[in-house]
């Protein structure tokens, strides 16, 4: 992995990803409070969610394809600008219907630009994808971890929650004008461009099929876990509020950790033999959190199914790369899409599931992912295998 300034603009950008990723979840009862006051209920205010999953899809969608066109530095400082302008205009907008329409496209450019930096870092690191994917996704880690706190801090010191909007629209508005003067010249631009805007052959493939179920996999399990588990917790096992929500710091600190290991061993293993490691580990661990009563057996599967779950993505996304190596963009938000369905369906099928029957059902339910994540690393290992051969007896 190549810490030049292309890498560097990477690990940045995400970081603050990673701070934008928790933004509105922790200033969300802040929301609540001034719009419910207002007259709002819980259900309109609950249509900030999915706004935010539809601006997501069409900013990965959109940027998939223009990544490889525009150059991926363009698409960052471009993606970084607009959303500085937009989180600008929610914190001053204070009709409902205005505020819901700018974290529309706060979602879409935010998506844009997740896109566009994975594209730009695997592209900048082609003999080392898959280690410099794992370090940029444990780079988001910290800053999801961390961020919380200093929000939380911000709001007991009485700082009101639109200027925080405000504050990271600053951090957005600096990140884009230095992201300018680092874009590739012109020339260098055409030379990387695809001849075709979309290769629909591509999409159909067997092995981004098998990529866009891996992504959909991992964040179908990580989020029906992280969405649900504090409150069954503290339901079905009669965990306090505090260990029950600290689950969920524990599942992301195992992440972070797991991220920076895979960019350690999956230059030296293989992208195949490092899924299909991962999916071993999440088929032996996931069992502990849905069968486990005592506070030390959950805490254990959840760090575990954390540290299964946390290079499965980076990785998948390396793979593709590789296979495609002048379709990064188009990879990344394919992917993306696919990590945004995966946070929206199999939440809902949980939670119904937990409500009709138990959440030990629900997660025996979603064991059903995991086995299907096992067989479908099992055939890219396999595949990787079989072309690793083929170019021994080139």
């Amino acid at each position: 992995m190549r810490l030049h300034r292309q890498t560097i603009l990477g690990f940045t950008g995400y970081l603050f990803i990673g701070t934008a990723s928790v933004l509105i979840p922790s200033i969300m009862p802040s929301i609540s409070d001034e719009y419910g006051a207002a007259g709002l209920s819980l259900a309109a205010i609950g249509l900030i969610f999915p706004a935010r999953a539809a601006g997501s899809i069409v900013g990965n969608l959109l940027a998939g394809v223009g990544a490889d066109h525009l150059g991926y530095t363009r698409l960052v400082w471009l993606a970084a600008l607009l959303l500085a302008g937009c989180l600008a205009l929610a914190g001053i907008a204070h009709p409902w219907l205005l505020f819901l329409a700018a974290f529309v496209v706060i979602s879409a450019s935010q998506g844009a630009l997740g896109t566009g930096i994975n594209a730009l870092t695997a592209d900048a690191n082609p003999g080392a994808r898959a280690s410099a994917l794992n370090t940029l996704h444990g780079v988001y880690g910290i800053g999801a971890a961390l961020s919380p706190l200093i929000f939380g801090y911000l709001l007991e010191r009485g700082i009101a929650w639109r200027w925080m909007l405000g504050g990271t629209a600053l951090l957005w508005l600096a990140y884009g004008l230095i992201s300018l003067p680092l874009q590739p010249s012109t020339g260098e631009e055409k030379e990387q461009r695809p001849s075709q805007l979309l290769d629909l052959s591509m999409l159909a493939s067997g092995p981004l099929l098998a990529l866009f179920a891996i992504a959909f996999i991992y964040n179908g399990v990580a989020y029906s876990l992280l969405g649900w588990v504090a409150l069954f917790m503290q339901e079905s096992a009669g965990f306090s509020a505090f260990f029950s929500i600290s689950l969920i710091s524990v599942f992301y600190v195992a992440l972070t950790v797991g991220r920076f290991a895979c960019a350690v061993v999956s230059e030296r293993v293989g992208y195949g033999a490092t899924l299909l490691g991962l999916a071993l580990g999440i088929t032996a661990t996931y069992p502990l959190v849905a069968l486990s009563s005592t506070a030390l057996w959950v805490v254990a599967g959840v760090f575990l199914t954390g540290l299964s779950l946390s290079g499965l993505f980076p990785t998948a996304m390396a793979y593709g790369s590789r296979l495609f190596p002048q379709r990064a963009g188009t990879i990344s938000g394919t992917l993306n899409v696919s990590m945004t369905l995966g946070a929206m369906i199999p939440p809902l099928w949980t939670g119904i599931i937990a409500e009709q029957w138990s959440f030990q059902a629900a997660l025996g339910v979603n064991y059903g992912m995991v086995v299907a994540l096992l067989a479908v690393a099992l055939h890219l290992w396999k595949q990787e295998g079989r072309r690793e051969n083929l170019r021994s007896f080139a």
